[in-house]
């Protein structure tokens, strides 16, 4: 399980992200070599590492071709259409290239995001939003870029700090904007996307692309994680001068446990199973930790009789589809058995998402579940028991005041 962090302290925008993304150490021909997929010409990619206020991280650029007529446009009437692309024009580029499934699906669910919040700001249908040619190049290259360097990380899962963005106004082709800019403020309807404005910076710092990135990609919001092992950090450096350190740090983080966000009601796993009749508990139980540990969604023992009533037991894995063979083999390496069988099976489950609470004993992740009307909101075991010892209360007290905590939130 790999969480990357996202420490928003001086806002977020789509080349920021793909330059810390880089900063890990993605192979930067690989990633190249992904985003030519897209099969679109017209640009130069600059990636760039340097130090800024002593802290070195990377630069990345999309160098256009032609480097004029940027930006959002409202009037369509007023240009030709080869001037432009509509969303429409973006979605269909960016569903007949060669890219992963799941990369097209991201990238047009944040372009989607986006041309929604343009189109009620100005006040106009979703499908008469369009960009500028050369415009709209920027922002296809930084987001599919980020879902591709995403994928190459191998990232379950993405949190974030609370975001910054600057204060008072930008000067655009259609003159000033107040910061945070509309279409950023409006992705921000309907959701709990924490940002506190810094009033010593006198720009934008959280763009509409690095806004939608966000919507699409993070599921909780908090502080660094305080018990995932932490991997690699990387800097993705912004172009605004900011007269303070412009900056996206990222924290790769890897943890034994799953907290994977779930967006569906429905899903399909594979169940593996073998009978134990000649191994001990203690070798049942490391099995069941290599097992976990390798992303079983779940592994249990059951207690059987086996012929001549010998007692036994059977152990069941539950995983992804495409996980067989890797639970296969953990399976013949480190059990006794010699044989294995599997199914797959069909689930109706709850979708699963996770936020932090602030407690007088420090931030508590919950899990919220929900399926239609039903929703349940339960505190994070590992974090309320780490809790639980750090400050000398019992686990109930600490369950209590989670429930506490999101009983008032709820009435506020």
């Amino acid at each position: 399980m790999r969480t990357l962090y996202l420490d928003a302290f001086s806002g977020i925008s789509g080349d920021m992200f793909i330059g810390a993304l880089l900063d890990l150490g993605i192979d930067y021909e690989q990633f190249q070599e992904a985003l030519a997929k897209l099969h679109v010409p017209g640009y130069q990619l600059e990636n760039k590492r340097l130090a800024k206020n002593s802290i070195y991280g990377t630069s990345f650029d999309v160098v256009l071709d032609h480097e004029k007529d940027r930006g959002f446009i409202e009037h369509s009437t007023h240009h030709h259409h080869h001037d432009v692309r509509h969303l429409s024009d973006i979605c269909a580029l960016i569903a007949g290239s060669d890219l992963l499934e799941k990369i097209k699906d991201q990238s047009i669910a944040v372009f989607t995001e986006i041309a929604k919040a343009e189109a009620a700001v100005h006040q106009m249908p979703v499908e008469a939003v369009h960009f500028h040619e050369v415009g709209a190049m920027d922002s296809i290259v930084d987001i599919v870029g980020c879902f591709i360097a995403l994928d190459m990380l191998g990232v379950d899962e993405v949190h974030a700090s609370t975001l910054s963005d600057g204060s008072g106004f930008i000067q655009v082709a259609h003159g000033q904007m107040p910061v945070p800019v509309p279409a950023v403020m409006q992705m921000r309807v309907g959701t709990t996307i924490p940002i506190k404005q810094r009033t010593d910076v006198q720009t934008e710092l959280i763009t509409p692309t690095g806004m939608g990135l966000v919507k699409e990609l993070v599921s909780v919001f908090g502080p660094i994680p305080e018990h995932d092992s932490l991997l690699k950090t990387g800097y993705g450096f912004g172009k605004r001068e900011t007269g303070a350190f412009n900056a996206l740090r990222v924290l790769l983080f890897e943890s034994k446990k799953s907290r994977q966000t779930v967006r569906t009601n429905a899903d399909e796993v594979l169940l593996i199973e073998a009978n134990l009749d000649d191994q001990g508990g203690e070798s049942l139980g490391f099995a069941m930790d290599l097992l976990l540990e390798a992303g079983a969604l779940d592994v249990f023992f059951t207690p059987i009789y086996m012929k001549k009533n010998r007692p036994a037991c059977k152990l069941s894995v539950l995983c992804a589809l495409a996980d067989q063979a890797k639970f296969v083999d953990l399976l013949l390496t480190h059990t006794q058995t010699i044989g294995v069988r599997y199914q797959r099976m069909q689930r109706s489950i709850m979708k699963r998402q996770f936020k932090t609470v602030d407690t007088k004993f420090g931030a508590i992740r919950v899990k919220i579940a929900s399926r239609g009307d039903v929703v349940r909101e339960t505190a994070e075991y590992d974090d309320c028991a780490q809790a639980a010892r750090t400050h000398g209360v019992s686990l109930a007290e600490i369950e209590r005041e989670v429930q506490r905590r999101l009983a008032c939130s709820e009435n506020q």
